[in-house]
C-alpha cells in the first residue's frame, strides 16, 4: 500500500516539474533568442516480485512474478536549439544569427564571459555595443566593440564591423567573435537568456566551445548575421499546449491514484480494529 502512495507521490512530482517546464516555456514565447525546454522522465526503481509455483494455472500466458515500480523521476532536461522566427526591426543595432549551435559572445561587468542567441544590442552611454542586460559584445579580439560618437552601424553576413562617420569616413571595427558550440547541452542557462561553460568544464580545460576565426572561409559557412533583425523564440505555442493538457490529465490521475491509495489505507486499517 505504501508503494502505491510512493508510485502517486513520485508521479506528482515528476509531472509538476514538467508543468514547470511548459510554463516557462510559454512565459518566454515573444522573448528573442529563447530556445525551448522539454524534460523526459525515467523509472526510479523496478523489481520483481515471485510467486509460488501454485499460481502457474492451467492457462495462465504470463510467467510467474509481478513487475513493481517505484514511480519516475525526471532524467533529462534537454534544450532544443532549433533556429527561431525571424523578426524584422529595421534597428541598425539588432542582429540575428543563423546557424546550428553557435552564439554571441558577450562579457559581464564581473568579467565573465558568457554566450546568447538574443541580438537586441544597443550603444551605451560610452559608445559601446551592449546587451538589453549591459553586457559588452565582445569582437574576435576579446574586446568590446566601441562605435565612435555620431557613427553610424552597419555589419556584413560575416559578422564584420563598420562604421561611417557624418562626413562618409569609413572605421574598420573587425569582426563580431561568434563561438560554436560542440556540445550545446553541456551549456549551463545562467538566465537572461545567457549560457556559460560550467565550472566543472572549465578547471578540466574548455573544449567544448570553440571562438571561430571570422576570416577562415570555412567558418563563415557555419553561420550569418543579418543586420536589423532577430531571432524569435523557438517555442511551439500549439505543442506547449497539448503538452500541458497531457501533463494535467497525467497529474490529475496520479493524484486520483493517490487518493485511492489512501482510502484503501484507511479501509485496511478500520478492518484491522
Amino acid at each position: 500500500m505504501n508503494l502505491s502512495i510512493f508510485n502517486s507521490l513520485t508521479g506528482m512530482q515528476a509531472i509538476q516539474q514538467k508543468v514547470d517546464t511548459i510554463a516557462n516555456n510559454i512565459a518566454n514565447l515573444n522573448t528573442n533568442g529563447y530556445k525551448s525546454r522539454e524534460v523526459f522522465f525515467q523509472d526510479i526503481f523496478s523489481a520483481r516480485m515471485e510467486q509460488p509455483e501454485e499460481f502457474q494455472l492451467e492457462g495462465r500466458l504470463t510467467p510467474l512474478g509481478i513487475d513493481e515500480g517505484a514511480g519516475a523521476r525526471l532524467a533529462l532536461s534537454a534544450i532544443h536549439f532549433d533556429q527561431g522566427q525571424v523578426i524584422d526591426t529595421g534597428v541598425a543595432t539588432d542582429f540575428m544569427l543563423s546557424g546550428e549551435n553557435v552564439f554571441f559572445t558577450v562579457l559581464s561587468n564581473n568579467n565573465q564571459i558568457y554566450y546568447t542567441r538574443d541580438g537586441h544590442f544597443s550603444i551605451d552611454g560610452q559608445g559601446y555595443l551592449v546587451t538589453a542586460q549591459g553586457d559588452y559584445v565582445l569582437n574576435t579580439n576579446q574586446t568590446p566593440i566601441q562605435i565612435p560618437n555620431g557613427s553610424s552601424l552597419k555589419v556584413d553576413l560575416t559578422g564584420k564591423l563598420i562604421a561611417e562617420d557624418k562626413n562618409g569616413n569609413i572605421m574598420n571595427l573587425g569582426y563580431l567573435q561568434i563561438a560554436k558550440a560542440s556540445s550545446p547541452q553541456s551549456l549551463e542557462k545562467v538566465g537572461d537568456n545567457l549560457y556559460q561553460v560550467p565550472n566543472e568544464l572549465m578547471n578540466q580545460g574548455n573544449t567544448i566551445v570553440e571562438n571561430l576565426d571570422m576570416q577562415n572561409p570555412n567558418n563563415q559557412t557555419l553561420y550569418s548575421i543579418e543586420q536589423g533583425k532577430l531571432e524569435g523564440s523557438n517555442v511551439d505555442l500549439a505543442k506547449e499546449m497539448v503538452q500541458l493538457m497531457e501533463a494535467q490529465r497525467a497529474y490529475q490521475l496520479q493524484a486520483k491514484a493517490l487518493s485511492f491509495s489512501d482510502q484503501m489505507l484507511g479501509m485496511a486499517t478500520r478492518l484491522r480494529g
